[in-house]
């Protein structure tokens, strides 16, 4: 069971509520899968923040059922930041996980 407490990002849930969160999404795969609906994949999205796309301010995963022509369009341009900037990205994110 996943507390019913706010939390607005997924940095504020503690390991007990971010274990909930996957539990319940890990469960909602599977019905997915075993529903009869199309499913040919599961996509989960989390949006934390608002330069994600978050639009309702509380942490909630979607688990989202795909399929090929299915309308839905996720795209990312990676390549627009040299991997010098990606590493010293990774970098400055491996010390605030240090700290």
């Amino acid at each position: 069971m996943i507390p019913r407490v706010h939390m607005a990002g997924l940095a504020e849930a503690d390991d007990a509520v971010g274990t909930a969160i996957w539990r319940a999404a890990r469960r909602v795969s599977g019905a997915l899968w075993a529903s009869g609906l199309r499913c040919d994949g599961v996509r989960l999205s989390l949006a934390d923040g608002e330069a994600a796309g978050q639009d309702v301010f509380h942490l909630h995963l979607h688990v989202v059922p795909r399929y090929p022509g299915d309308g839905v369009v996720v795209a990312a341009d990676w390549k627009k930041r040299s991997r010098d900037l990606l590493d010293q990205d990774a970098a400055l994110i491996r010390e605030a996980l240090a700290r």
